[in-house]
């Protein structure tokens, strides 16, 4: 491509896949958190508390 050595390709083709899995990773996670938050949240109103 820019006649780098091949070993190069290598080591920068596979951080898209990675940042890609690890943004996925992070958005199942943090979207679990977020409905725990809100679960807890409604039941403390349903319940009273504050």
């Amino acid at each position: 491509m820019f006649n780098l050595p091949l070993e190069t390709v290598w080591w920068f083709f596979p951080w898209p896949f990675i940042w890609l899995a690890y943004a996925l990773i992070m958005y199942f996670r943090l979207k679990k958190q977020d409905e725990w938050e809100e679960a807890v949240a409604s039941a403390k109103v349903e319940k009273g508390d504050e």
